[in-house]
């Protein structure tokens, strides 16, 4: 039996509802896709990005020696650290990204939604890095000292490129189910 679908095509009653049917459930298995993974594993590396030291201050001159963390820029003495000063601008980027990327992995229905945040994400980790390079910068002249990188500072690139492919991924998905519309 013959039906005549939206664009004025006829096709075959089965094939209709065949296409509707795997048009359903794709929709509804969007949650369980390789850019959840990816938008997964972006919260998880910033959430070990907030609560670990990024950068280490020496000021070998003076024996002293700092920290950055989601806390600030904090002298240790004797196993007890003074905060020296803030990193609130930081530590908000840092939390901003984790609650944008969950976001987007629960907008899987809205694709060009995920598509949008998933690109502020970007903008983010820019953000980050500039406010990472302008503390190092301050507390070096500020406190006289030589700065090294904690390997957890290199998450947030890591994170860029994560969010890069889910971009590939969700845009994939979404031509997926434009051509499965055209094919009804």
């Amino acid at each position: 039996m013959l039906s005549e679908i939206p664009n004025g095509k006829k096709t075959n009653n089965l094939d209709s509802k065949l296409i509707t049917y795997s048009n359903k459930k794709l929709k509804n298995k969007m949650i369980q896709r390789i850019q959840t993974v990816y938008l997964s594993a972006i919260v998880i590396l910033m959430a070990i990005t907030i609560f670990n030291p990024i950068v280490s201050f020496v000021n070998e001159k003076d024996s002293l020696f700092y920290m950055l963390d989601f806390k600030g820029i904090s002298q240790i003495k004797n196993n007890v650290s003074v905060i020296e000063s803030t990193t609130w601008g930081l530590t908000s980027v840092s939390v901003v990204i984790s609650i944008l990327t969950l976001i987007t992995i629960f907008s899987f229905k809205n694709r060009l939604k995920q598509i949008r945040l998933s690109v502020i994400n970007l903008f983010l980790t820019l953000i980050y890095y500039l406010l990472l390079i302008f503390y190092i910068w301050t507390a070096c002249t500020r406190l006289n000292t030589d700065w090294h990188l904690h390997l957890v500072s290199l998450f947030p690139l890591l994170c860029s490129i994560l969010i890069y492919l889910a971009i590939g991924a969700i845009g994939k998905d979404e031509k997926l189910v434009k051509s499965l519309n055209r094919l009804r």
